[in-house]
């Protein structure tokens, strides 16, 4: 899907007939894999032809994401769905989140096309867009986008087991439940953790300033779990607010969604099976999983720091941390912008696509040698 992508945009796609196979490559990457990264001319500047052609990957890497990892939860988790009904949810609710986003988010300010890209880019925790995004303090962010992104990042099996509990009472299993609640308590501590360190570095909290930061720390906390839109910036955070960035990217979404990560219900094992150790008893198996998928991410983002570095060069230590995670989960945001830098394309475009693949990977693994897990790690 990636190299027909490639060639699409490389071939075809470019306004000006364009050759770059180097960009053309780290777009089609960047929309597969659902990371959204930032570079100009980037998405926006393809013709129609190459616009479609992100937008069929972006809708593509959504259902692959989905699909692929919801097979292996509702095996983890002993769902009771078969994999043709989770597939064919996996087409109905991508469809309703177009049709809905789209019908939502066209308005005067964007055309229908451009509405359908940003639900699509929205719902697939992708952070690309060819329009003008809605400021962080509009209606439409916190009515629509945002809505959309948690959806996405929740996870397919999730999404099913809500339905069946809404429609037909059905109880939902240990593996949503905790997604849920942690899903909302790191909304909940992000929010208010981006407020404090962000606030307290500009010359205290007033009521005012308190308001006004609001919307921007509300967004970052949901986007940075890797959505990735660029609809509130970071260049305006305190060091400390960017470090709690890097924490909240790191975790991620949830299994078989649209994010990636180190997802929250590894943290969740690796507390449980601390906490057996700790008072004697064995641990699982699936908190030996947590522990080994926790050291991979781990090792693979300080091969993505060293990358970054040696490609770069010039950056802050920092900087190439926070872009190296953000890689690696996917998210799309960076530090600094983008350089238009060939190694640089070629470097990203190996991390992202890492990062998309190590979770799925870990949750087929799981899949395959775990009978007794609670929910689905990775």
């Amino acid at each position: 899907m990636v190299l027909l992508g490639f060639f699409c945009i490389w071939k075809h796609g470019s306004a000006a007939g364009n050759p770059n196979s180097v960009r053309s490559l780290f777009i089609a990457m960047n929309s597969a894999t659902l990371s959204g990264f930032d570079v100009s001319p980037g998405v926006g500047g393809l013709n129609d032809f190459g616009q479609w052609t992100a937008l069929i990957l972006i809708v593509g890497g959504s259902l692959f994401t989905m699909i692929v990892g919801g097979l292996a939860v509702i095996r983890i988790a002993r769902l009771p769905f078969t994999d043709g009904e989770l597939i064919l949810t996996a087409f109905i609710v991508e469809s309703a989140a177009l049709l809905i986003g789209t019908s939502l988010l066209w308005d005067s300010d964007r055309a229908p096309f451009q509405a359908l890209f940003l639900a699509a880019s929205s719902f697939g925790n992708c952070g690309l867009y060819i329009a003008n995004l809605p400021a962080a303090s509009e209606l439409p962010v916190h009515a629509i986008v945002l809505p959309l992104t948690i959806l996405g990042g929740l996870g397919l099996p999730v999404l099913m087991e809500l339905w069946c509990a809404i429609v037909f009472r059905a109880k939902l299993s240990a593996h949503s439940k905790s997604v849920i609640v942690a899903s909302a308590w790191i909304y909940v501590i992000g929010l208010m953790s981006i407020l404090a360190l962000n606030h307290a570095g500009h010359g205290g909290f007033t009521w005012d300033g308190l308001r006004s930061q609001l919307p921007t720390c509300s967004v970052l906390a949901i986007e940075s779990r890797t959505g990735g839109m660029a609809i509130a910036g970071i260049s305006d955070l305190t060091q400390p607010a960017r470090w709690l960035l890097i924490l909240l990217m790191m975790i991620g979404a949830n299994s078989a969604g649209a994010g990636s990560g180190l997802k929250p219900t590894t943290f969740i094992e690796l507390f449980r099976g601390t906490k057996k150790l700790l008072s004697g008893q064995p641990p699982t198996r699936s908190f030996a999983i947590a522990f080994i998928w926790l050291a991979v991410y781990l090792a693979l983002a300080s091969f993505a720091v060293l990358l970054l570095a040696y490609v770069s060069g010039t950056e802050p230590a920092d900087n190439t941390l926070f872009d190296a995670i953000s890689a690696l989960s996917n998210v799309g945001f960076t530090a600094s912008p983008l350089m238009d830098q060939k190694g640089l394309f070629f470097a990203y475009s190996a991390i992202i696509l890492i990062g998309r693949m190590a979770p799925l990977m870990i949750l087929w693994w799981m899949a395959d040698t775990t009978n007794d897990a609670e929910m689905a790690v990775g």
